[in-house]
């Protein structure tokens, strides 16, 4: 069946704009009735300019799922750590509607439900039903599946979906992160959002109780989101870089002397790796299809190959699923 047939009769029509060049905008919205009214969410997506009426759900704050541009709409949504960082990423005041992660919140009627993902602080699930009670739960990027519920419309992610790509295929390696943490002087390459606070919580929860060292940015979004929790922290240089977390492109900056590795689930770094990854490897996305088991599967994320990979292993084991560039999207569709 046609997917986008699949979800019109299922009471949810997916809908991409065009950028003025004639490119999709990113990812998608999605449009259903509740309490008879046609309501539409866009999921990860930008605006169309100051009177684009659209609600938009923004999952978290990396800038591939584009919080820079809906949160200067009233209309979007998101969690109170993801409201967070977008402010201090982008020195912009965030005009929508927040939310702790966990809680039940009411958009124009739409009772929506929110749970976390364990891919960032802040990074929030969204679920809700239509007039149909079809129930839709959309994802964004997962760390941890375990506490989504069963649905019937899945949105997620498939950034390491391919079932034949042996870097697909990992685990996070705490012991060699402990080991490199015996160094004299170590610095870890994380990414200022996300990795970088995920690295100061181990480090902590291993034992290690003095200063930690890290770049400006890493630095301030750090301080925000994990408050006391991350014990003494300053700017690089301050303490002599006993213990260091900076981008991965900068660990060359960091003082002579200092054993440096990049705490990545992708191997293209020149300095050692070592795996700690804030995804779902392709097992992980598998299982956690088959635990909140849909009918249908979109995979909106990446648009192109790892998603058609892993819809394609889904559609093979019992599972439909499409993807992004399978769907027929028109902005003016009446078909609900």
């Amino acid at each position: 069946m046609d997917g986008t047939k699949r979800l019109v009769d299922m009471g949810f029509l997916p809908l991409r704009y065009r950028t003025s060049g004639g490119n999709y905008k990113p990812h998608l919205s999605i449009a259903f009735k509740s309490g008879g009214e046609r309501r539409t969410f866009g999921i990860d997506t930008t605006r169309n300019g100051k009177k684009d009426d659209r609600h938009f759900l923004i999952t978290h704050a990396h800038t591939d799922h584009y919080g820079k541009s809906a949160m200067l709409s009233e209309r979007s949504i998101a969690s109170d750590k993801t409201t967070v960082t977008l402010q201090l990423r982008h020195d912009q005041y965030f005009k929508g509607t927040t939310f702790q992660v966990g809680e039940t919140i009411e958009v124009d009627g739409v009772k929506i439900k929110t749970y976390d993902t364990g891919h960032s602080i802040g990074a929030s699930a969204f679920y809700w039903e239509n007039d149909q009670g079809v129930r839709i739960l959309v994802t964004g990027d997962v760390k941890d599946f375990r506490g989504l519920p069963k649905c019937d419309v899945l949105v997620t992610e498939a950034t390491y979906g391919d079932p034949d790509d042996p870097g697909c295929a990992f685990c996070d390696d705490l012991d060699s992160f402990a080991a490199a943490m015996a160094h004299k002087r170590v610095g870890f390459g994380a990414y200022a959002f996300g990795k970088a606070q995920r690295a100061v919580s181990m480090i902590r929860e291993l034992g290690y109780d003095d200063v930690i060292e890290m770049d400006k940015s890493s630095l301030r979004i750090t301080r925000h989101l994990l408050g006391d929790a991350a014990g003494e922290l300053a700017e690089i240089g301050e303490y002599g870089g006993r213990m260091c977390i900076t981008s991965p492109w900068h660990l060359d900056r960091l003082p002579a002397g200092i054993k440096k590795f990049v705490l990545t689930g992708q191997k293209y770094y020149d300095h050692p790796t070592i795996c700690i990854s804030d995804h779902l490897d392709f097992g992980g996305l598998r299982d956690m299809v088959y635990a909140v088991d849909p009918e249908l599967t979109l995979v909106y994320h990446p648009e192109e190959g790892n998603s058609r990979r892993f819809s394609a292993f889904l559609n093979k084991n019992g599972k439909e699923s499409i993807t992004l560039p399978e769907l027929s999207c028109a902005v003016n569709d009446d078909s609900l």
